[in-house]
């Protein structure tokens, strides 16, 4: 193959200076397009990129699991602030949060594309982004079909398509094995989900953990609340009557401290012990949910095996 500098002495044998200059151009521009490739994002902006990815900086823990996931870690240049899973990716450069990431961090790593979720980061990350040079790709899902359409995304981005189509297909897999385990003769447990006792907020229909809990064959009690997160008090909670109480693992609250506080004491939830501590990957909208689903699944069942 011809090289660019070979091109450009080939074509400019004997032409004028302005003319020369004018073909520099043309061969640097085709040189250029043929390095790189526009992508529809899922919020339908194009976006060019260059054919091969080196460095990726991920802006939500979902989108740096989805990229491992995929074995782009090596691709992987930095997270943000709380990104766990997998546990390799704890050791990446941070960026700072996931609504206030730090723009001068993430232009000294140069990387070839940022990937956003547009649900979760902010539109002046994204053009302020963008104000500086570098592409910003973003997913928009934050519920189990949008897990999938982040896969096939975030492959074909970082050119690992066969890979995406692999670790869909393991994962639908899973999902239908997890959703014929939970199968029940009845409606299934009611649970409630507790992020915060005071003041208690809880997740509504639209949330991706109301959507797990629902996949692992239980049902929340505020999923007719179509909101993500919300703000609730404790009688109205206690008239829902929830079989048992979720929280996450690192919840600052237990449940003695339920049992000495008004009005959750009158659950009889609480009054039973049925609180439960749920893996904390069930939150992370990306592969390793299935994880989190998988472990749900056989906590409820023991639970219910016990009752």
């Amino acid at each position: 193959m011809q090289s660019g500098t070979a091109k450009f002495s080939a074509l400019a044998n004997g032409r004028s200076g302005l003319q020369c200059v004018l073909l520099l151009a043309l061969v640097c521009g085709s040189l250029q397009a043929s390095a790189s490739r526009v992508l529809t994002d899922e919020t339908g902006r194009r976006v060019t990129l260059p054919d091969h990815i080196g460095k990726v900086v991920a802006l939500t823990p979902a989108i740096a699991n989805t990229i491992c996931a995929l074995g782009g870690e090596s691709q992987l240049a930095a997270v943000t602030a709380y990104t766990q899973y997998p546990k390799e990716v704890r050791n990446k450069p941070s960026i700072g949060d996931i609504l206030h990431p730090s723009l001068e961090r993430i232009a000294a790593i140069h990387p070839d594309v940022v990937i956003a979720m547009s649900t979760l980061n902010s539109p002046e990350t994204v053009r302020g982004l963008e104000r500086i040079g570098i592409p910003v790709y973003q997913v928009a899902g934050q519920d189990l079909a949008g897990v999938y359409r982040s896969i096939s995304s975030i492959g074909q981005v970082l050119g690992r398509e066969k890979e995406a189509q692999t670790l869909s297909a393991q994962l639908h897999a899973r999902e239908q094995h997890i959703r014929e385990q939970a199968k029940t003769n009845g409606a299934g447990p009611r649970v409630l989900l507790l992020l915060s006792i005071e003041p208690c907020i809880t997740a509504g229909r639209s949330a991706f953990l109301t959507e797990m809990i629902t996949a692992a064959g239980a049902r929340s009690v505020t999923d007719d609340v179509k909101q993500d997160w919300i703000r609730m008090s404790v009688e109205s909670l206690i008239a829902r009557k929830p079989d048992y109480l979720l929280t996450l693992m690192d919840a600052p609250f237990s449940l003695n401290d339920l049992k000495s506080r008004p009005g959750w004491s009158q659950l009889q939830a609480v009054q039973r012990g049925h609180v439960l501590r749920i893996d904390d990957r069930l939150q992370v909208p990306g592969p390793v949910a299935f994880d989190g689903l998988e472990e749900f699944v056989r906590q409820l069942r023991a639970a219910e095996g016990a009752r």
